[in-house]
C-alpha cells in the first residue's frame, strides 16, 4: 500500500490524500484486497475519486466482472466518491507495474471540494459525419477532465473538440483502453461495465491536480519549413522533396543512430507560429506513417500545412528516460504531492525500458509520493500548448497537488524535449521505405 498526506497553502487550504492498492495473480480475490488496501491508505477519509485498472489478458469477460467487482465495493464503502475504470494491456500501482499478467490496481484521491461529474459519451451516425451524446455540460469553473476510451467506436477527435470553452481548451487526461481488439476493452462508469465509448469525469476548481506529458524524443537536423503539403500528404520541406530531405539529414547520423532512425524516426509540428524549433519541446509529434518514392513525399500522422515549421526528431529510451526526469524535476519544483495517475503507452515499459516499472519507479521516486495508480494505455491524452491531444510512446501523468497551482499544465523546460505519435503499429510501411532507401536490414514487423 502508498499513500500520501499534503496540506494545501493558501486562501483555500485543503488537505490533499492519494492511496493505491494493488494486486497481481488471483484479480477474483485480489480486488477484494486492492480494494480494503486503498481505502485503507486514506485513513478516516473518504475519497473524493477512484480509477480501476484491471489487466485480464485475453479474458475480457473476466476483466469486466472484476471491474464491476471494484465499482460495487467502492459504491458501499464510499458512495459520494465519483468511480471511473477501465481494462488495459499493463497496470500499474505504486512503483508495480506489471504488463500482459493478471492484477488490478485501485487508486484514491480525496480533497475538499464538489466532487467529480461523471459522463459517459458515445457515437451515432449523424448527417455529414458521427454525432457524439451525453458530452459534460462544461462551466468556467471546471479544471480538468478524465476520460478512458475504446479506441474501437471513440472518434477521439471529435470527442476532444467537444471539450472546448470561451477562454480555450479543458485540459483533458486520459487514455486508449488498452486490453485487447475490437469488443475486448470494458470500461468502468460508477459500478456500470461498459464495452463502448468514452468514460470520464470534470474535476471542479476545487481539485488541487496539474497534468503532466512526457514523450521522450531530441531533435536532429535543422528546422525547415513546409513548402508543399496536402492535409497529411507532406511534399516538400524547404523547397525540397520531403523524402530527400529526410533522407539527407538521416544520412548525416552516426552509423548507431542510422539504425535508430529506421524504427524511433518522428515528424515534430511546430506547436505555435513564433516557435523558435531550437528545442523538441516546440513540437508536437507524429508518426510518418507512408510513403509515395515517385514523388519523395511522405504522409505523417497529422495536418502539416504549407508554412508549417518542422523537424525530425528520434524517439529512444534514453530520451524518454532523460525527458520524464525533467518532467517530474518540474513537478516536484512547485512543491510536495499527494500523488498521480499515470497513463503510460504500452510501448514503453518492456517494450523501451529494461522493466515495466521504469515510469513509475522514476516519478514516485522524483515526487517522494508512491501512491501512483495507473495503466498502459493504446494512445494517451494530454495538454501540450493549451490544447489536448493524442499521443504515443508518451507519460502522461495527473498530479494530485499541495498547493493549488493557477496553471493546469506543468511548465516545462525546454531541454530534452516532447514526442509521441497516435499510433505506433502504422509506422511499419515508413520504416521498411526507409531502410531501403539508406540500404539496412528492414525491420521486422
Amino acid at each position: 500500500m502508498a499513500s500520501s498526506d499534503v496540506t494545501s497553502r493558501g486562501p483555500r487550504a485543503q488537505a490533499a490524500r492519494c492511496a493505491v492498492g494493488f494486486a497481481q495473480g488471483n484479480i477474483e480475490s485480489g480486488v477484494v484486497a486492492a480494494v480494503r488496501e486503498a481505502l485503507a491508505g486514506l485513513g478516516a477519509v473518504r475519497p473524493t475519486m477512484a480509477v480501476v485498472c484491471v489487466a485480464a489478458p485475453g479474458d475480457p469477460v473476466t476483466g469486466g466482472r472484476i471491474l464491476g467487482h471494484a465499482g460495487a465495493l467502492l459504491a458501499e464503502a464510499a458512495p459520494n466518491c465519483a468511480v471511473v475504470g477501465t481494462t488495459a494491456h499493463g497496470v500499474i500501482g505504486g512503483v508495480d507495474a506489471v504488463e500482459m499478467e493478471p492484477a488490478v490496481s485501485v487508486w484514491l484521491a480525496s480533497w475538499a471540494g464538489a466532487p467529480p461529474r461523471p459522463f459517459r459519451v458515445a457515437a451515432r451516425p449523424a448527417e455529414g459525419g458521427v454525432g457524439l451524446t451525453g458530452l459534460p455540460e462544461l462551466t468556467d469553473d471546471d479544471r480538468l477532465a478524465v476520460c478512458f476510451a475504446d479506441p474501437w467506436s471513440s472518434p477521439i477527435d471529435e470527442v476532444l473538440a467537444a471539450f472546448t470553452r470561451i477562454d480555450g481548451d479543458l485540459p483533458v487526461v486520459g487514455g486508449f483502453a488498452s486490453a485487447g481488439q475490437r469488443g475486448e476493452n470494458r470500461l468502468l462508469l460508477g459500478s456500470a461495465v461498459l464495452d463502448s465509448g468514452t468514460v470520464g469525469l470534470v474535476l471542479d476548481s476545487t481539485a488541487p491536480v496539474r497534468a503532466v506529458v512526457s514523450h521522450g524524443c531530441r531533435p536532429i537536423g535543422d528546422p525547415m519549413t513546409v513548402t508543399s503539403s496536402r492535409g497529411a500528404f507532406l511534399i516538400e520541406m524547404a523547397g525540397r522533396p520531403a523524402l530527400e530531405r529526410i533522407r539527407a539529414t538521416v544520412e548525416e547520423l552516426p552509423t548507431e543512430e542510422q539504425a535508430l532512425a529506421v524504427r524511433g524516426l518522428q515528424m515534430g509540428i511546430a506547436r505555435a507560429p513564433e516557435a523558435g524549433g531550437d528545442s523538441a519541446a516546440d513540437y508536437l509529434m507524429r508518426a510518418i506513417i507512408g510513403v509515395d518514392p515517385t514523388i519523395g513525399a511522405v504522409t505523417v500522422g497529422d495536418e502539416v500545412p504549407v508554412g508549417s515549421l518542422v523537424r525530425l526528431h528520434l524517439r529512444d529510451a534514453d530520451s524518454a528516460d532523460a525527458d520524464l526526469r525533467q518532467a517530474v524535476m518540474s513537478v516536484a519544483e512547485g512543491g510536495p504531492s499527494a500523488g498521480g495517475l499515470l497513463i503510460t503507452c504500452n510501448g514503453r515499459g518492456r517494450s523501451m525500458f529494461t522493466s515495466p516499472a521504469h515510469d513509475s519507479e522514476v516519478i514516485a521516486t522524483g515526487l517522494g509520493a508512491q501512491a501512483l495508480g495507473g495503466f498502459f494505455a493504446a494512445g494517451e491524452i494530454g495538454p501540450v500548448g493549451g490544447a489536448n491531444h493524442l499521443h504515443g510512446f508518451t507519460a502522461v501523468l495527473l498530479v494530485v497537488d499541495s498547493t493549488m497551482s493557477d496553471s493546469v499544465e506543468v511548465a516545462r523546460d525546454a531541454t530534452v524535449g516532447q514526442g509521441g505519435s497516435a499510433d505506433s503499429d502504422q509506422e511499419t510501411d515508413f520504416d521498411a521505405a526507409l531502410a531501403t532507401l539508406l540500404d539496412a536490414d528492414p525491420p521486422i514487423s
